[in-house]
């Protein structure tokens, strides 16, 4: 098994109002790779942001299915975007990740 490097596990934060919600209660959601284990989640996220000292205490994982689109130009041809996985961190009691949600 290879190692990937952490910014190939963790694509970047996904920003909504639920997960601000979340993000009140110590629980960060991340857009991830579709094979990335909850363990490889935990480790990249560890070493990514090292710097502020942050320990993952649980990582729940879903998958999500892709939306149907229809297409402009051809009134009968329907696809879909692609499927994605989102990780729910949740962090040790105290801990915040810094600027993640801008100087909110």
């Amino acid at each position: 098994m290879t190692t990937r490097a952490a910014s190939e596990i963790v694509i970047g934060p996904v920003i909504t109002e639920r997960t601000y919600q979340l993000y009140t209660q110590g629980r960060y959601t991340f857009r991830v790779s579709p094979r990335a284990s909850k363990t490889d989640i935990k480790k990249a996220l560890e070493e990514q942001y090292e710097t502020q000292g942050i320990k993952v205490r649980d990582v729940n994982t879903v998958t999500m299915r892709g939306k149907r689109r229809r297409s402009q130009r051809r009134a009968v041809a329907i696809g879909h975007t692609a499927d994605w996985k989102k990780a729910i961190v949740t962090l040790g009691p105290g801990q915040k990740i810094e600027g993640l949600f801008g100087s909110v």
